[in-house]
């Protein structure tokens, strides 16, 4: 955790999903978590092409000031989610991501003494329009 960060904020990236995904992702955490941590809310990164997901979307939450619960929102196709902080935010977030979108935890590790990394795999639970 850097400097810059608070223990209570947690750090998200979306991979191996469409940009419209990425946007429903980051709204319902946007409004379960108003207090903005970073104006790069849905800031992108390019991985070199050669790899197999060439987009990472990130943004971080502060999750002490918790918005309205969520409705159930549309997602394309499915989406992976890494979720870096420490544990209480890190499951606060996957609680606000759970009203929303069916959630199946892929992996858990413990990087450090106060932190860990949870990678979700989250589905739509309402049925997207063709």
């Amino acid at each position: 955790m850097t400097t810059l960060q608070h223990s209570a904020h947690v750090s998200v990236h979306l991979t191996d999903c469409s940009p419209q995904d990425a946007d429903s992702v980051f709204d319902v955490l946007g409004a379960a978590f108003p207090a903005a941590v970073d104006r790069e809310t849905g800031a992108h990164c390019e991985r070199p092409p050669l790899l197999a997901n060439p987009m990472v979307w990130i943004s971080t939450y502060d999750v002490r000031t918790p918005g309205p619960a969520g409705e159930p929102a549309a997602l394309g196709g499915s989406v992976t989610a890494d979720l870096f902080g420490c544990h209480r935010p890190v499951r606060q977030l996957e609680e606000a991501l759970s009203r929303s979108f069916r959630v199946e935890e892929e992996g858990h590790v413990v990087p450090g003494d106060q932190e860990v990394q949870v990678r979700l795999r989250l589905r739509s639970r309402v049925t997207v329009p063709s």
